[in-house]
């Protein structure tokens, strides 16, 4: 049970990493709308939008908001970061499940370095400075169905190891 708990806080570490940038600037446009909300008539505590709330209000101060509806001016922009936000957790979750596969068996930083893309190696501080050894995704060698399935997620995972260094 221990290699599970030690595959999955791995995967989701990576993974908070991975996407930790492009969550923020998602909830940031999210609440650019606020003000927009509020100069279009909208309530000072914040609004809702598909059933979620949105206010910069924490707290005790959130749950006694009192939040209409976004305007109907902001809604399709509203509509696009919903989009946005729900295309990325489905990356992230098809992302997830390839990190799982390749990285189960490995049993030290060198096996993790090698299954992973080169591009994730800095964001694990054991392995940033470990040289490849054996080719990426050398775990899933003897199932080249997980194999295509995990090359093909490569470039996503790429993508957002790049957006990193735009936000």
């Amino acid at each position: 049970m221990a290699a599970n708990d030690r595959l999955f806080n791995t995967v989701m570490t990576i993974l908070n990493l991975l996407f930790e940038r492009e969550e923020e600037q998602l909830t940031k446009r999210a609440l650019k709308m606020v003000p927009r909300n509020i100069a279009l008539g909208g309530s000072t505590d914040g609004f809702r939008h598909m059933g979620v709330i949105y206010s910069e209000l924490s707290g005790g101060m959130r749950r006694q908001g009192k939040y209409l509806p976004v305007h109907r001016s902001l809604s399709g922009e509203m509509d696009a970061i919903v989009a946005e936000r729900k295309a990325m957790e489905y990356e992230k979750d098809r992302i997830r499940q390839a990190f799982t596969l390749v990285l189960r068996g490995c049993q030290t930083f060198q096996d993790m370095r090698d299954a992973l893309p080169n591009c994730v190696k800095d964001l694990i501080p054991e392995c940033r400075h470990l040289e490849r050894t054996r080719e990426e995704a050398f775990t899933l060698a003897d199932n080249p169905r997980s194999y295509t399935q995990y090359m093909q997620l490569r470039e996503k995972i790429e993508f957002y190891v790049a957006s990193r260094l735009l936000y």
